[in-house]
């Protein structure tokens, strides 16, 4: 199994490629395929990769670096939370077929995964391997399970 980091990292990557397909699909017009992607996006960034940091990589990242882990990690949850009303707002566009809308909502949520990606993958990531007890093991499966899934 490969090291935490770059599983997290995939699937940031792979959650991109997703968001992507899903403004490719707006852009078309395709309704039902943006509606389809962007909810599997969707599952797969909330209830699959957010789900496991804030369950498992936070926690412990908290235990390694103890008070100076708490504000990088409340800002972390914090980005979550956003993007999540985010994901709600670009549903909804795709529901009521407004591509303008979900166009402005997706430069934002672009820029906000960007940064949001980059502190987690510079600052948090890399210190996990030794964090975790399992080395990532665990929370390595969960995301790898949630990429299987959606492939399927």
């Amino acid at each position: 199994m490969e090291p935490i980091d770059q599983i997290m990292q995939h699937d940031h990557e792979r959650l991109d490629q997703l968001l992507e397909q899903g403004a490719e699909a707006v852009s078309q017009g395709a309704w039902p395929e943006a509606a389809h992607l962007l909810e599997t996006f969707r599952h797969g960034i909330v209830d699959g990769h957010m789900a496991v940091e804030e369950s498992t990589l936070f926690p412990a990242f908290e235990r390694q670096k103890g008070d100076e882990a708490q504000s990088l990690t409340a800002l972390l949850r914090k980005g979550h939370q956003d993007l999540r009303i985010f994901f709600e707002e670009m549903a909804e566009a795709i529901q009521e077929q407004d591509a303008e809308t979900f166009d402005d909502l997706l430069s934002t949520v672009q820029t906000i995964l960007k940064q949001h990606d980059a502190k987690e993958e510079n600052e948090l990531y890399p210190i996990l391997a030794t964090a975790l007890t399992d080395h990532g093991e665990a929370a390595g499966r969960r995301i790898l399970d949630f990429e299987a899934e959606a492939e399927s």
